[in-house]
């Protein structure tokens, strides 16, 4: 009977500890994970990239194709405007990419 009351003591104070360190690690965890994008950073979602490669896919000059890439970049846009650029594989993405201008290279696009 007298040693219940320490053993009791000891579980409670294990259990207040195991608690601090749980609330501790989750505060840690969410604050690794979180985001904070400063003011003019370099960092645009993905949704901004997809906007940014569909207006360099779409200025692609076809006339300076091979009327064998003509046909696939035609198809592949069309894929593009019917299902969003999700819609695409990464080789068709890579093929585009390929066929469309140099990022940073202001619309110019490449024969």
């Amino acid at each position: 009977m007298e040693l219940w009351l320490p053993a009791l003591a000891a579980l409670i104070a294990t259990g207040v500890a195991l608690r601090l360190w749980y609330t501790g690690w989750r505060r840690r965890r969410s604050a690794s994970q979180r985001r904070v994008e400063a003011p003019n950073s370099h960092y645009s979602s993905q949704g901004v990239h997809d906007h940014e490669d569909r207006e360099r896919w779409t200025s692609i000059e076809l006339s300076g194709l091979h009327p064998l890439n003509r046909e696939e970049v035609r198809r592949l846009l069309g894929v593009v405007d019917a299902e969003g650029v999700a819609g695409l594989s990464a080789s068709e993405r890579l093929f585009l990419e390929n066929m469309a201008a140099p990022r940073g290279r202001g619309g110019v696009s490449r024969p």
